[in-house]
């Protein structure tokens, strides 16, 4: 009877002991993958990807428990489908590209609305790079030569720049090659100039500038103002000294960048995700320069000048409501 005893008692106490300890073993295990987090950026030689980078170091840092990486894209067109389909839960994504991606126009066959709204990226730049000894001095003098451009978003901004030139479609030579493609080409001269990224700075063009001297084509003023007209574009600076031989200041061709997640993103992540980058900007753009962009400011001018080209995710919605950015 005692032995019987001593066995009921001991089996449940045993039981619990196991049981326990699974939940040791298994509560990190869930916490980790509940908090690991995809970006989905630009390619590996554009502007986007180094940015992500400076995101995932700052949100692995002061949110605990979070695994972020990065995960490269072709395009900004690639990083919405990315994040629309839920293989990144959060992307930088060029805001003409978000705008007619969520509604399926422009480059766009069907509809990639599955993304809400996260806040205000950095402005990026992108213009055309040649060789200096070349004859092309600014965007006036592109006719009859070979261009490359990284994807069809990038082909539109180049188009629009040169059209403010009296530069058609038809009077150039428009291949779409990679960024690393068109450097590479760069180099054999088999294209008279690249339309590559090149704010925030782009290490890749850095490279090549040491190489060789290189020229990157700035807009004129007034032409510059005219991208000011176009919502989701806008004229980038890029700073003397950027690049080798660049001894002067200069606008390029550019467009606002919007975060987006996958709508289905818990929402308490996504709010801390927004909280952890304005709580720690300074820290972003000492890492990145195009981190000092993510800021509340910029995010309500992007409300306020109804650039948001779909509806805030629940997680910022509550952020930016916090913040008064949204009433």
């Amino acid at each position: 009877m005692q032995a019987a005893s001593w066995y009921i008692l001991k089996r449940p106490m045993k039981t619990a002991l196991i049981v326990a300890l699974l939940g040791i073993l298994l509560v990190p295990v869930l916490g980790m993958s509940a908090m690991q987090l995809s970006i989905g950026t630009g390619p590996w030689s554009g502007g986007y990807f180094p940015v992500g980078e400076a995101l995932a170091k700052v949100l692995n840092k002061h949110i605990p428990g979070m695994e972020a990486v990065t995960t490269p894209a072709v395009g900004s067109a690639h990083a919405l489908e990315l994040v629309n389909s839920g293989e990144v839960s959060l992307a930088i994504v060029g805001l003409a590209t978000a705008h007619f991606g969520v509604r399926g126009q422009r480059e766009f066959a069907r509809k990639y609305d599955n993304v809400g709204f996260v806040m205000a990226g950095m402005d990026a730049g992108q213009s055309l790079v040649t060789r200096a000894v070349s004859s092309i001095k600014t965007f006036a003098d592109v006719k009859g030569s070979r261009l490359a451009a990284n994807a069809p978003a990038s082909k539109a901004l180049l188009l629009a720049a040169l059209k403010l030139y009296g530069i058609g479609e038809a009077d150039v030579q428009v291949t779409l090659m990679s960024f690393a493609e068109q450097i590479a080409a760069l180099r054999e001269e088999t294209i008279d100039a690249g339309f590559l990224a090149v704010s925030p700075r782009n290490l890749d063009v850095a490279g090549l500038a040491s190489e060789y001297p290189v020229r990157i084509l700035g807009l004129d003023s007034t032409k510059a103002k005219l991208f000011e007209a176009v919502p989701d574009w806008t004229p980038v600076a890029v700073k003397a000294g950027t690049y080798p031989g660049q001894n002067q200041d200069l606008l390029v061709p550019g467009t606002h960048t919007a975060v987006l997640a996958h709508w289905q993103a818990e929402s308490a992540m996504i709010y801390r995700i927004v909280k952890a980058i304005i709580e720690h900007g300074k820290e972003f753009g000492e890492l990145h320069p195009g981190g000092r962009e993510f800021t509340i400011a910029k995010t309500r001018f992007f409300v306020e000048k109804h650039l948001v080209p779909m509806a805030f995710h629940p997680g910022a919605e509550q952020y930016w409501r916090e913040k008064k950015v949204l009433r």
